[in-house]
């Protein structure tokens, strides 16, 4: 009997330790440059840690510094005033679904704009597809859309709700 419950330990214990291992297949840090997006910038440069659950299930998340100007349209003739700059912190958290490098994304992020904007915080939401590779130094795509849920009349912001991030898996 002792005999049994010894080899139905050491199974288990096997399948645990190899469940965890597939757990781990892939890199848990990203570092990427951001252009356009939700994230209330123009461009910015964000650091990224997954959290992986399984092989189909991670969530993410982010922190960002980026640049934005002020939205401006000035038909007839040159602005009379210099355009305002912005400096942006960007963060969010995403589950993430899929298998593979592939993944479709959604979550929620939110933006705080330094300086003396109209608004001082964006709060949106994320969806997103991902390329997320498998191994370090690879590189990872990631194409997103967002539109800030609050306050999005009064954003002086250059506001891109498309984006496209392009980085490296660390």
């Amino acid at each position: 009997m002792k005999r049994i419950f010894l080899v139905l330990t050491l199974l288990s214990l096997n399948s645990i330790l190899n469940a965890q291992n597939s757990v781990n297949i892939r890199p848990k840090n990203n570092a990427y440059l951001s252009i356009g997006g939700a994230d209330g910038a123009l461009i910015s440069l964000n650091y990224e840690r997954l959290f992986l659950s399984s092989e189909k299930f991670f969530i993410t998340a982010k922190i960002g510094a980026g640049y934005n100007e002020q939205f401006r349209l000035c038909i007839f003739g040159p602005c009379s005033t210099p355009t305002k700059k912005y400096f942006v912190i960007n963060e969010h958290i995403t589950a993430n679904f899929g298998k593979g490098r592939s993944f479709f994304e959604a979550g929620l992020g939110s933006t705080i704009i330094g300086g003396n904007a109209s608004t001082n915080f964006l709060i949106y939401p994320i969806l997103a597809y991902r390329f997320q590779p498998l191994v370090t130094n690879k590189t990872l795509f990631r194409i997103s859309v967002g539109f800030p849920l609050f306050n999005y009349k009064n954003i002086d912001l250059l506001f891109i709700p498309i984006g496209i991030s392009l980085g490296v898996c660390l």
